[in-house]
C-alpha cells in the first residue's frame, strides 16, 4: 500500500469545497441544502476556522455577498477575489483574533443584508474572539486550557462563557436569519462545541464553566470574566457538513477489508498509542476484530503537559506513534499512519507519522521522546514524518491500523 496515496485519499476526502459542491445547490437567490430553502437578494458571508479559505471560495464563486470576512490562521496564505483575510493565531489568539470578532459583530450590526452565510471550522476558538478579557489574560487563560490535558469540550466551555460572540452570543447581533454550515473537528460532533458555537444553544451552564476552573486551580482569577451563555437560538439554522465519520467511512471503502472503531477516540495520546497497539496485536493473533486488512479511528487524543514540564517539538499524533511502537509486538507486520487533517500536529510542521516495528526506534528513545514531548525530534531522524503544509481543512485527526501490511 503506497504511503502518499493513503494520505492524499484522506485530505481528498476532506475537502470541504468537494463536498460543498456534492451537497448544495445554489441558484441566483436561493441555497439549497438537506430539504431546505433558503432566500436573499443581500447576502453577508462571514468565515471562521482552518476550512474556511475553501468554504468561503465555494460561496463567493457562485453568488455576490455585499461583504464577505474571511478569518484564517496565519499560516495559511490565501487570496480571494471581493473578500477581507483576516489572519489570526492559533491555537493562541492574538490582537487579530479581537480585531476579527469585532470586524464581524460591527457588519451584523450595520451592513444591509437579509441572509447570513456563517461558514465555521476547527480553529475558530482561537481565530475569533470578542471579551472583556485584555489580549494577555486570554492568551495565558487559552494555554492553561490547551496544555491541561482536558477534553476540547470543556476548554470550549470555558471559552464560551468568556466570550461575546461564542456560545450562541454571535445571534444576538443578526438582523436576519443565520444559516451555518459547518465542518466538525470535535469528536461526537457536539455542535455547541465546534469552535466554540457562535450560533449554537449552548446546553453547558455557567456552573460547569466554574468548575473546570476549580479542577484547574485559575477559578479565582478568572470567574470575574464568566457570564451565561445562549440558551436558545431563535434566528440560526446549523448544518455539519463534513466531519470525522465521513472521512472514514469514504477511505474504510477503499481499504478493503476494513472495520471503523469509533471517530471518537480521546484520553492521554500515550494511553491511545498503548490501545491501537493491543487492539493490533490481538488482531493479528486471533483475529478480532479483523485478521487482515485496516482498522480505522478518529478522535482527538489529548497531550497533558505538567506546570514543570518543558515540551520539545512534539504533537498528539507524534506521541501516538511512539508509544504504539513501545507496545506492538515487534513480530508483526503492522503499520500505523497518524495524521492530523488540518496538516499541524502539535506545535511541529508536521501532520503525523507513519511507523511500523522495523523503523528500529528503542525503547530508550520512545521514552525520553514522551517524556520531554519531543515526538518529532525523535521521529525526524527515522524518517517517519508527514509534512503536507497548510490543508484548509480540519475534521480532527485520522488513524489507520494496517494489518500485515507491506
Amino acid at each position: 500500500m503506497n504511503d502518499n496515496w493513503i494520505v492524499q485519499k484522506i485530505l481528498e476526502y476532506s475537502d470541504p469545497y468537494a463536498v460543498l459542491s456534492r451537497e448544495l445547490k445554489i441558484t441566483p437567490n436561493e441555497i439549497h441544502y438537506n430539504g431546505f430553502v433558503f432566500s436573499f437578494k443581500k447576502p453577508l458571508l462571514i468565515a471562521v476556522g482552518k476550512a474556511s479559505y475553501k468554504m468561503a471560495k465555494f460561496f463567493i464563486e457562485r453568488l455576490k455577498p455585499i461583504r464577505s470576512i474571511v478569518i484564517v490562521p496565519k499560516s495559511q496564505q490565501v487570496r480571494l477575489e471581493n473578500a477581507e483575510i483576516i489572519y489570526a493565531s492559533h491555537p493562541y489568539p492574538d490582537e487579530n483574533s479581537l480585531i476579527a470578532g469585532n470586524i464581524a459583530i460591527e457588519a451584523l450590526q450595520k451592513e444591509d443584508y437579509d441572509l447570513v452565510i456563517f461558514l465555521l471550522s476547527g480553529g475558530a476558538s482561537a481565530l475569533f474572539e470578542s471579551t472583556e478579557m485584555s489580549l494577555e489574560e486570554l492568551r495565558e487563560l487559552n494555554k492553561v486550557l490547551v496544555n491541561s490535558g482536558i477534553s476540547i469540550n470543556e476548554i470550549n466551555v470555558v471559552r464560551k462563557h468568556v466570550s461575546n460572540i461564542k456560545g450562541g452570543n454571535l445571534t444576538k447581533y443578526a438582523r436576519s436569519k443565520i444559516v451555518s454550515f459547518i465542518v466538525s473537528d470535535v469528536p461526537g460532533d457536539d455542535i455547541s462545541s465546534i469552535g466554540s458555537g457562535p450560533t449554537a444553544p449552548d446546553p453547558y451552564t455557567l456552573d460547569q464553566a466554574v468548575d473546570i476552573l476549580k479542577k484547574l486551580g485559575i477559578e479565582e482569577k478568572y470567574r470575574k470574566y464568566l457570564h451565561e451563555t445562549q440558551k436558545r437560538v431563535e434566528n440560526a439554522y446549523n448544518f455539519i457538513i463534513l466531519n470525522n465519520f465521513y472521512v472514514l467511512k469514504s477511505i474504510s471503502s477503499d481499504l478493503q477489508p476494513s472495520i471503523i472503531l469509533t471517530d471518537q477516540i480521546r484520553g492521554e495520546a500515550r494511553d491511545v498509542g498503548m490501545f491501537f497497539a493491543s487492539v493490533a496485536n490481538t488482531s493479528v493473533k486471533y483475529g478480532t476484530p479483523i485478521k487482515n486488512g485496516a482498522i480505522l479511528v478518529g478522535g482527538e487524543p489529548e497531550v497533558t503537559i505538567g506546570k514543570n514540564e518543558k515540551a520539545g517539538k512534539g504533537g498528539r499524533n507524534g506521541e501516538v506513534c511512539l508509544s504504539f511502537l513501545r507496545w506492538i509486538n515487534k513480530t508483526t507486520s503492522v503499520k500505523l499512519y497518524a495524521i492530523a487533517t488540518d496538516g499541524i500536529d502539535g506545535n511541529s510542521e508536521y501532520a503525523g507519522c507513519i511507523v511500523d516495528s522495523s523503523l528500529g526506534i528503542s525503547d530508550k528513545e520512545i521514552s525520553e521522546g514522551l517524556k520531554n514531548h519531543s515526538s518529532y525530534e525523535i521521529l525526524e531522524k527515522y524518517n517517519a514524518i508527514i509534512k503536507t503544509g497548510p490543508t484548509y481543512t480540519n475534521v480532527n485527526n485520522i488513524y489507520i491500523i494496517l494489518l500485515n501490511a507491506p
